[in-house]
């Protein structure tokens, strides 16, 4: 059994239908600030008792409010879940919620009416709201809830909510109805009784004669007949009191010689008291279902909200690995995480991720439903790491080959956004990432984007979903570097030869790419959110060099990084300070094209390499007040992911 489906409308951030795909195991909620993630699992405490946190009571803030002037509240609000994957006796246990299908249904409605301090609101189950409902099925329904900013020192620590005395009570449950049966003590309880017994029967620790001073004072203050007797001992003798005053002790070394080693809780870091407090959850979520543990729930559901806080990379990605375990071994056990964190998202397989964006409404896309073939998924899960995971966070996504666009893209955008009259002067100020995917993988990543033609499932097919944000993908033409040509053969009169020689590409000498991304062009410019922009000419650096008066600078920058010979002058250097005072924009296209490809071969030489190049041009890009000529393509694909594609393209 496990929570399947949420829908949702009129609560807190969701003012239409809203509905969230849940699968069994383990989910991990990703996306942006203000997308909705902490709203869905307060939408799911709301129907449940949260066993750790209590109840989640409703407040004037639950209900829907716009983000405009004299924007009215939502009168209501609905949340409807469903369970599926249920077994028999689940069928039985929650008859009322199922009637006669497979799934289980439970929903709650709240009206935007406060009534001596409350909210009228109503639960039932299955689909009558009219069906008489028993408030004891919720019991079957294990819900925990641990918030984003834990207080794990306070919550291990000895008391009534102590995390180990809900675990020792659990574990005991049993043998203590057994006891009761039979008026027995419980072996902890005999094990304390006999302990007070020893102390104060025990004359070396001197309990003995503290006892008989204290009653022998109390005598002569109040005398004889008003007397009391007295006895040192542990207060406590009553199993649940015992269990709330034990405390847990902290281990830093597992070794022998360790294990007097012990610290207080609060000698101990808040990522580790955190890992202690999860784990002691874990464990009371993991018991038996068997005989011997009577009385558990049906169905157990951990929410987390951001589990990486307090811990470094290495113990978020455990942590999150035993998640998945517990929730993989324990069938009964469903985990829902959300989480901020690229390394807990680049670590969890994509079909248990669920993206989440919030523009223009928000939307839920489990991204198993994103139409990936399985050579794709199995690609993405192997290459998602923590840089290309940026993609699961940002409003809009540019996918670029290598380092030099992933430096360069940015600064670049600046000057396309300079003459916006809307949005921001940045991508980081629109919350677009740029991914370098370290190749020619668009293929892979663009599926999780590109629009699949949907069809009637009752047709055998597969209705597919995508990710609603924008993406833009750049790549390179690529053509041939060298071409044949004939030419007159100065031997043979009248004919000619054969010659191979470099390709230097400008308007009316172009080669064809042999980039084989090309080929995905059409179709994934078919779709709403994504595009693939190709450069027109060759390469980044060699369409950069095309621009404007660009190969001046770029000529400054090879001269500058060019290894400097010690005893003559170097040609390079020579050749390349003399094209850096040219005006190019006065050139004819061969020229400035000759100028390009000498570029791009010194920027490829092993001398430069361009990442070394990228990192200099965009510090002299900055530097000379962003007076530097952006490429179409770059252009294009730049006002596309930040949603102002207003240009014609060409």
């Amino acid at each position: 059994m496990y929570l399947s489906n949420l829908k949702i409308q009129g609560f807190r951030c969701f003012d239409k239908d809203f509905n969230v795909q849940l699968t069994n195991g383990l989910n991990v909620i990703v996306g942006e600030n203000g997308a909705g993630k902490t709203a869905i699992i307060s939408a799911i405490r709301q129907l449940f008792h949260d066993s750790e946190s209590g109840r989640y009571s409703i407040t004037s803030d639950d209900f829907y409010s716009p983000f405009i002037a004299g924007g009215l509240a939502a009168t209501s609000f609905s949340i409807g879940a469903e369970f599926d994957g249920l077994d028999v006796m689940d069928k039985v246990a929650l008859l009322p919620w199922v009637g006669a299908s497979n799934t289980a249904l439970l929903n709650i409605q709240a009206e935007n009416r406060e009534i001596r301090g409350q909210f009228k609101r109503v639960i039932w189950g299955g689909k009558s709201k009219s069906s008489q409902f028993d408030p004891e099925l919720l019991d079957l329904i294990q819900c925990i809830y641990l918030p984003p900013l834990r207080d794990a020192e306070s919550k291990l620590s000895n008391g009534r909510q102590s995390r180990l005395s809900k675990l020792l009570k659990a574990l005991n449950r049993k043998k203590l109805k057994q006891c009761r049966i039979k008026g027995e003590l419980h072996p902890l309880e005999e094990s304390v009784k006999e302990f007070n017994e020893s102390l104060a029967a025990d004359d070396k620790l001197s309990i003995k004669d503290a006892n008989k001073l204290i009653t022998e004072n109390l005598t002569k203050a109040i005398g004889h007949h008003f007397g009391q007797q007295t006895s040192i001992q542990f207060a406590e003798s009553d199993f649940t009191k015992i269990a709330e005053s034990l405390t847990l002790m902290f281990f830093p070394d597992l070794s022998v010689e360790g294990v007097v080693s012990f610290r207080e809780l609060s000698q101990n870091s808040l990522g580790y008291n955190n890992l202690l407090y999860i784990a002691s959850i874990l464990a009371e979520l993991t018991l038996d279902d068997e005989d011997e543990y009577e009385d558990q729930p049906l169905f157990k559901l951990l929410l987390i909200e951001e589990p990486e806080a307090h811990l470094h990379p290495q113990l978020q990605i455990r942590l999150l690995n035993h998640l998945k375990k517990v929730a993989e071994e324990n069938k009964n056990v469903q985990v829902v995480v959300t989480t901020h964190s690229t390394v807990l998202a680049s670590s969890v397989e994509i079909e248990a991720i669920i993206h989440l964006s919030k523009s223009p409404v928000p939307v839920a896309t489990p991204l198993r439903t994103c139409g990936l073939t399985p050579d794709s998924s199995k690609f993405i899960n192997r290459w998602l790491d923590v840089t290309k995971s940026n993609l699961l966070f940002a409003s809009g996504v540019i996918l670029v080959e290598g380092i030099a666009e992933q430096m360069l893209i940015p600064i670049l955008a600046k000057i396309v956004l300079e003459d916006q009259k809307e949005g921001g002067k940045s991508l980081e100020d629109l919350g677009i990432s740029v991914i370098n995917l370290n190749g020619i993988y668009f293929k892979h990543f663009m599926q999780l984007y590109c629009d699949i033609e949907s069809a009637d499932d009752s047709e055998g097919k597969t209705i597919t979903e995508n990710l609603p944000i924008r993406c833009a993908g750049l790549t390179d033409l690529d053509p041939p570097k060298k071409v044949t040509r004939q030419v007159p053969d100065s031997d043979k009169e009248g004919e000619t030869r054969e010659i191979i020689e470099d390709l230097i590409p400008y308007d009316g000498n172009m080669g064809k790419g042999t980039n084989h991304a090309i080929e995905l062009v059409d179709s994934i410019n078919k779709s709403a959110n994504a595009r693939l922009y190709v450069s027109k000419y060759k390469t980044l650096e060699y369409d950069l060099a095309m621009e404007g008066n660009n190969a001046a600078l770029m000529s400054e920058i090879i001269a500058s990084l060019w290894p400097k010979p010690t005893k003559m002058e170097s040609p390079v250097i020579v050749e390349f300070t003399a094209m850096s005072k040219e005006d190019w924009t006065k050139k004819e296209p061969l020229e400035v094209a000759e100028a390009a490809h000498k570029i791009l071969k010194k920027i490829d030489d092993d001398k430069i390499g361009k990442g070394l190049f990228a990192q200099v041009l965009t510090d002299k890009i900055q530097s000379n007040g962003f007076n530097f000529s952006v490429p179409k393509y770059i252009k294009h694909a730049i006002l596309w992911a930040s949603l102002l594609d207003m240009v014609k393209e060409e």
